[in-house]
């Protein structure tokens, strides 16, 4: 019998908003964008929110509260094999990228799951991807002249894995996985791509 060790579970699936809900949140976070200078994080260029999206202070979208914690049940439930009552304490914050801003390598310690709810992806975007690093090392340790004689190459050849998001999508992963966010080009060079990006930990 043939076993995958190893590996590392990624979640991606329809957040479960209509369009209307994902551009209502949309404006309310370009209201916020207006109203504060923001911060730097991972992103070069782009705007980074402050605070927790999921606190208090942001009660207005029950659907988007409802959107995350559903997937991260839900990938707790299938990957954990977990079906019994759970705490989390959840943060949240959005980053409003225009064409050319992009992440760093990075990713989110002291957490359990991370993730990313695109409520905003411009039409006809070019790159973007968010890209994720095999955490694994030596992979290339089978590179001899043999196999490279008969051009065989191993699964793990690629130690990069690319996800082309796409609106109304979300994603969860494990808080450890190294990821970053590509550069994109579109026709219209105001075009925003509108990010909610998240983390839990187990209370």
């Amino acid at each position: 019998m043939l076993n995958h060790v190893f590996t590392t579970p990624i979640l991606r699936d329809k957040a479960g908003m209509t369009p209307e809900q994902c551009a209502e949140a949309c404006k309310y976070l370009l209201g916020l964008r207006a109203a504060s200078p923001g911060e730097t994080k991972s992103n070069r260029g782009g705007w980074h929110s402050t605070g927790n999206l999921f606190s208090p202070d942001h009660t207005q979208f029950p659907a988007m509260r409802a959107a995350v914690t559903s997937a991260l049940f839900g990938y707790i439930g299938e990957v954990f094999g977990y079906s019994g009552e759970i705490a989390l304490a959840l943060t949240g914050w959005t980053v409003i990228n225009r064409p050319g801003d992009y992440n760093v390598p990075h990713n989110h310690a002291a957490n359990l799951l991370s993730g990313a709810l695109y409520l905003s992806v411009p039409e006809g975007m070019k790159g973007g991807a968010i890209i994720f690093q095999d955490p694994r090392l030596n992979l290339n340790a089978h590179e001899t002249e043999g196999m490279r004689r008969l051009k065989v190459k191993p699964p793990w050849m690629n130690p990069t894995v690319s996800v082309q998001p796409s609106e109304g999508e979300i994603l969860v992963f494990p808080s450890w996985a190294n990821h970053w966010v590509e550069p994109y080009e579109c026709d219209d060079p105001e075009a925003l791509r509108i990010v909610v990006s998240f983390n839990t930990a187990v209370n």
